[in-house]
């Protein structure tokens, strides 16, 4: 249940800031933004997903 609180609550704050770009400069530079964003998450949990299932590797 705690890692849907966090997950919600990222969702949440990455679209807010996702909205925040777009009033401010526009929907290019938002859709950039957000894409740029969620290629970092995406390389970022692909990481830590890597390190957790190392086997017991220190």
């Amino acid at each position: 249940m705690r890692t849907y609180l966090i997950d919600t609550l990222g969702l949440t704050g990455f679209g807010a800031m996702t909205y925040g770009l777009y009033l401010r400069f526009g929907l290019a530079d938002a859709l950039i933004a957000a894409g740029g964003m969620m290629l970092v998450m995406a390389l970022a949990a692909a990481r830590a997903s890597k390190r957790n299932a190392g086997g017991g590797k220190k």
